[in-house]
């Protein structure tokens, strides 16, 4: 998988989307641009009749005719069809159409009751950072003015104010936002109005991250932390498994246990720079600040690390708590040889940026399967006469050129080392 053949972004390696129907699972949906018109393709691994490691890519809109989609599924392809730009089609607002639509049309009733609560958790979450956050700007203000009692100021804290049975209690609480506000409009320059009309927008950014914690201070919420330690945890499940599999099993471990930590070192990576990054929150509040595009950059890069992790760490832990009923240490070997064929790695563009094996034109961003290989019209199966011909001047020109049908495992080359070790 880390061939020249892996697409070198994250945006062309697409966003999964957790389709319901069994034949489509981790399908990943990308955008690119014919001329000026937006397309959206759906790249499917492993679709039935294909061999193992490749991928079938079709017009998004065409999915359906692939498969049977039950409502729920036919809702998230329809607003996935919608969309409008590259962000619409980040991990974070994915999970937001998918959420929606097992809540609303989930067939079965854990899969509503489900949603419904991670959508009742987001909320929570956000009001938890909202006050993390008026914590966090609390400490700062206390460190600048010397106020220590400000400066030892933690979420818990201004919790307990909040439920006070004192009235006096809770003016004060009052009192001390508008003074963090005050604060934070100083060293940012701009009134307090702007400081407080921007304070809602920069929480909306960093819910899925979790609270803003002091040193010491506990984090138990945001959806991509917790996706997070979900991976960590995973990975140490993984590792304490793997004394038990048999020998021709072992590579395939190695190899899921390989995707797990580079997505790890990933992630953990940007979550020392947001942590750097929000420890001046204050600074944060100038919409014009370089900050808020480095906020808004983590946010897409951990999105996008951890994407498809979370599929990876259902059917292991499905297939752990099923184990005795389903064939005992076979079945952890069937979802041993799943994992190690869908584990999710980070597009070497994202990893090496100046590395000489990034350039366009990969040929896993070629594949068409059927435009090319039939040379047929996607919307009436007809022979494209036109293709054709520039398919054959293009191969008279580049006659040792290799159209690609699709993109296997098998074609996969490992890359130099970026560090020139070989």
């Amino acid at each position: 998988m880390r061939g020249i053949n892996l697409p070198q972004t994250f945006e062309r390696r697409g966003t999964s989307v957790p389709l319901h129907q069994k034949d489509l699972a981790h399908t990943r949906v990308r955008e690119y641009f014919h001329g000026e018109d937006r397309l959206l393709e759906a790249v499917i691994p492993n679709y039935s009749g294909t061999r193992r490691g490749e991928l079938v890519v079709v017009p998004w809109e065409q999915l359906s005719q692939l498969a049977t989609l039950d409502a729920r599924d036919v809702c998230v392809h329809e607003r996935i069809l919608e969309t409008s730009t590259t962000r619409d089609l980040d991990p974070i607002n994915v999970r937001d159409i998918c959420l929606a639509a097992d809540a609303e049309l989930g067939g079965d009733p854990a899969i509503r009751s489900a949603a419904q609560e991670a959508v009742e958790r987001d909320a929570q979450d956000r009001a938890m950072v909202r006050l993390s956050c008026i914590s966090q700007l609390t400490r700062e203000c206390g460190i600048a003015k010397g106020d220590t009692l400000m400066a030892r100021t933690n979420t818990r804290t201004l919790m307990d104010l909040m439920g006070a049975e004192s009235g006096r209690q809770r003016i004060d609480l009052d009192l001390l936002i508008e003074r963090v506000m005050i604060f934070a409009a100083e060293r940012c320059k701009c009134t307090v109005n702007d400081a407080k009309s921007y304070l809602d927008p920069l929480v909306g950014m960093i819910t899925p991250f979790g609270n803003v914690t002091a040193k010491g201070e506990d984090k138990n919420n945001g959806f991509l932390y917790l996706q997070h330690t979900r991976l960590l945890q995973f990975r140490v499940e993984l590792a304490a498994y793997r004394p038990r599999v048999r020998e021709e099993l072992d590579h395939q471990v190695g190899y899921i246990l390989e995707a797990a930590d580079e997505c790890i070192a990933y992630v953990n990576e940007r979550l020392r720079v947001l942590n750097e990054l929000l420890g001046s929150l204050a600074d944060l509040f100038d919409q014009n600040l370089s900050a808020i595009d480095r906020l808004d950059r983590l946010r897409r890069d951990v999105g996008y690390g951890l994407d498809g992790w979370d599929d990876m760490i259902r059917v292991w832990r499905d297939a752990h708590a099923g184990r005795d009923a389903i064939g005992g240490d076979r079945a952890m070997e069937r979802a041993i040889l799943r994992l190690s064929g869908y584990a999710p790695r980070i597009p070497i563009k994202e990893l090496y940026p100046d590395h000489e094996l990034v350039k366009k034109g990969s040929r896993y961003e070629q594949a068409r399967v059927k435009m090319v290989s039939q040379m047929h019209n996607w919307e009436n199966d007809q022979l494209d006469s036109e293709l054709q011909s520039r398919v054959e001047e293009g191969r008279k020109r580049r006659p040792h050129t290799r159209m690609v049908q699709m993109t296997s495992e098998a074609d996969r080359e490992p890359p130099p080392d970026p560090k020139g070790n070989g």
